[in-house]
């Protein structure tokens, strides 16, 4: 008895981790309302904030190629590719991010990045 509560738990964690699994619209939405939020912690005012957080809604759902997803069915894997700051000389790797839950974690490349 006690492991079928246990088998029981197992697939009630993994059915919600399933239905909580972030899309890859939830991220550009994520990132964008992060933008946002960053640039009204700069002090800037709050149309410029929504400005920068329009422009970057635009690029992102203009280019395929800006974010890969991953998914994992009860997670997902997000990849920023920074290679068009890069090009402008900024020294930025790569930002990975995890999505689950409906909550989103940097994982990797956020130290020198604005994460």
């Amino acid at each position: 008895m006690k492991k079928f509560y246990i088998y029981g738990l197992g697939v009630f964690i993994f059915l919600v981790l399933s239905v909580t699994n972030p899309s890859k619209s939830d991220f550009d939405q994520y990132i964008s309302s992060y933008i946002r939020d960053y640039v009204l912690q700069i002090s800037e005012d709050n149309d410029t904030a929504n400005l920068a957080s329009g422009i970057s809604f635009l690029i992102l759902q203009s280019n395929n190629n800006i974010i890969k997803h991953d998914n994992y069915i009860i997670l997902s894997r997000f990849r920023l590719d920074a290679s068009v700051l890069r090009t402008f000389g900024y020294n930025a790797d790569d930002i990975i991010i995890i999505g689950a839950f409906n909550k989103f974690i940097p994982i990797s490349g956020v130290n020198q990045n604005i994460m």
